[in-house]
């Protein structure tokens, strides 16, 4: 007995072993996966950015455009990942007409950008041609991560303009329970100084802070895909988000300096005390519809940094969702398709026909 129950495990071990090892050599050599495929039409360009307008499938589209507003230092694609998996598939399945703002890769002679510049003058440019294209005179917006706070500040100038707004995982409190709030300090980290030397943060540089967030998501996850490596399903989804984890973009020099400082270092925007173009950013005048969207597991933007927008607005309609997820899955995963996706659409849907 002791001899089979010996052979049994030596076996399963070396099976194990097996799928462990092909598991790291799907990883060190991945397959190509296409990303991003939902048809839209390029109706905006200005320096590096881009805009996309989702073509419709359904009769009846929406009179009030919603625009996705991603992160600077992430690609677009995450909303929009693969057939299946799509944010934007979804929401045009619902009736939206959806537009996406695509930063685009800065180079290296966009480093004297400015955080203010990318708000007030490249934002506030793709909202009007939003507006012009569409012959709408309000929008939603959705803010992801940092566009979600780049969104916010938005809304407080444009009060008018913004009749929804959503923000997805968006950090507004910044001295928050998370690390990257006591990392960025002013004792530990000079910000002048990465700035000075760098010009643009190189994405290898970022991604290796959001790796030490979570060391060891890197095993975990090559431990998921070597137990499911018979799934193609969850095998080609893996891939995708792989895709999408390792096309990380330059952060904007000057841009970064202000980020990092106003935000993350004296937390300005939460005590309306930043200044964004000359102007100071008083979220009190934000008036919108206000859906607040978090991740009870986000290590990047804990909960209690986006919540406390709700507290900060002057909007008569106002919503707080948690959900049981962690700061990407909330928008690709498993818990994307069953809680994310139909809250956020029978929110927005609820408020896109009216002007």
């Amino acid at each position: 007995m002791a001899e089979d129950l010996q052979r049994r495990l030596r076996d399963d071990f070396e099976k194990a072993e097996r799928r462990v090892e092909k598991a790291m050599e799907m990883v060190l050599s991945p397959p190509e996966v296409e990303v991003g495929t939902t048809p839209h039409d390029v109706v905006y360009e200005e320096n590096k950015l881009r805009v996309l307008r989702y073509r419709p499938v359904t009769k009846k589209v929406s009179p009030i455009p919603l625009l996705m507003v991603p992160a600077m230092i992430n690609r677009y694609y995450v909303l929009d990942l693969k057939p299946g998996r799509s944010l934007v598939e979804y929401l045009l399945g619902r009736g939206i007409d959806v537009y996406m703002l695509d930063w685009g890769v800065p180079g290296s002679e966009d480093r004297i950008l400015t955080w203010d510049h990318y708000i007030t003058v490249y934002l506030h440019n793709v909202v009007k041609q939003m507006k012009k294209v569409s012959k709408a005179k309000r929008v939603s917006l959705l803010g992801y991560c940092m566009g979600g706070t780049m969104t916010v500040i938005y809304a407080s100038f444009y009060p008018n303009v913004v009749k929804n707004l959503i923000t997805l995982t968006a950090p507004v409190n910044f001295h928050d329970s998370g690390l990257l709030s006591l990392w960025t300090k002013k004792e530990y980290f000079n910000v002048d100084k990465v700035v000075d030397v760098l010009g643009n943060v190189p994405p290898h540089l970022m991604q290796g802070v959001f790796t030490m967030l979570k060391p060891m998501n890197q095993f975990s996850k090559l431990v998921s895909l070597a137990d499911k490596l018979h799934d193609n399903d969850f095998v080609e989804q893996f891939f995708a988000m792989e895709t999408w984890v390792n096309d990380t973009i330059p952060f904007p020099g000057e841009a970064f300096r202000k980020y990092i400082r106003d935000c993350y270092q004296e937390n300005l925007l939460c005590q309306n005390k930043m200044e964004v173009g000359g102007q100071l950013v008083d979220l009190k005048r934000i008036t919108s519809a206000l859906l607040i969207i978090a991740a009870a597991k986000d290590h990047i933007c804990p909960p209690d940094s986006a919540t406390i927008l709700q507290d900060l607005v002057s909007s008569a309609e106002k919503q707080v969702v948690v959900l049981p997820s962690g700061h990407v899955g909330i928008v690709s995963g498993g818990v994307a398709s069953q809680f994310l996706w139909p809250a956020l659409g029978d929110w927005i849907a609820a408020r896109s026909n009216a002007v």
